[in-house]
């Protein structure tokens, strides 16, 4: 299947390209509202002329079941009700035409050789392939082809998790494997390896992230943005040069938070990402 964004796919490390504007959406959680708004985002950018990436840093799907509408508890932030089903095979469709890819999150490897997740349901990937009936397997493969991490020339990575491992090099993740977690417990991947932790890792040291730019990179300046974990006022600058970005689960409408990036430019600390210019809110 050919993609518009051809080069990220089936692979553990995808390049991004030196020109356009990078659009980076982390967590959605089958919120289909906050997916469109992204998509509303980056077709404004192409109107422009202004040639859009839009990434998302994974965990695309899984979200609150029905019942919880109605006694919907204030630390989940913004109601909404789950579309995964809906969500992820828009998303197939869509990475078509428009440059737009994931990487991989905890969620989606769950799908692909994880551990199972129970969050909302005992197993949630069990839950989300039922809905998805006849597409479930296509969806599967799909999913397989997610990459782990991003990598701008303009000195940006993207991971899902915190950064807090790396291997030498952008050529040793290539032998990295999604296959074999899925007989562990969750709670043992952060720590178990470097992909176990990428995925599932909720904060680290500064040191930390400047050794994975060194690895994706080859220079220690840089930042790395990543979600996973939720930061209730849409952002946090952990230090200087990695921060955690809450686009949607989690968090109000008010406070959600994207990026947007000139992937032509060079960003070489969290410093260099300013409030109303790189670090936007999704709903002005």
């Amino acid at each position: 299947m050919q993609r518009a964004l051809a080069d990220v796919w089936n692979q553990k490390v995808a390049r991004l390209p030196a020109d356009g504007v990078l659009l980076v959406c982390t967590d959605l959680h089958g919120n289909l509202a906050d997916f469109e708004r992204m998509l509303e985002l980056y077709d404004a950018e192409e109107a422009l002329g202004n040639r859009p990436v839009l990434a998302f840093c994974g965990d695309l799907v899984h979200g609150p079941s029905k019942r919880w509408v109605s006694t919907w508890p204030s630390h989940l932030g913004t109601p909404f009700v789950d579309a995964s089903a809906e969500l992820i095979c828009r998303f197939e469709e869509i990475t078509r035409e428009r440059r737009v890819f994931t990487i991989m999150g905890n969620h989606e490897h769950s799908h692909v050789g994880g551990p199972v997740v129970p969050k909302f349901y005992p197993d949630e990937a069990a839950v989300l392939e039922r809905t998805l009936g006849d597409r479930a397997d296509g969806i599967r493969d799909f999913m397989g082809t997610f990459p782990l991490v991003a990598v701008g020339p303009c000195g940006i990575v993207l991971t899902h998790g915190a950064p807090a491992a790396t291997l030498p090099s952008a050529e040793a993740f290539e032998d990295l494997d999604y296959a074999g977690y899925d007989h562990l417990p969750f709670h043992s991947m952060c720590g178990l390896d470097v992909m176990g932790t990428l995925l599932w890792a909720r904060g680290c040291g500064d040191s930390e992230a400047v050794a994975l730019l060194m690895a994706l990179t080859g220079s220690p300046d840089g930042v790395v943005a990543f979600g996973h974990d939720i930061v209730r006022e849409g952002y946090a600058v952990e230090g200087p040069h990695h921060i955690c970005v809450s686009t949607s689960f989690g968090v109000f409408d008010a406070r959600k938070r994207y990026l947007r990036l000139d992937l032509g430019g060079r960003y070489a600390s969290t410093g260099d990402l300013r409030e109303g210019h790189e670090i936007l809110h999704l709903y002005p």
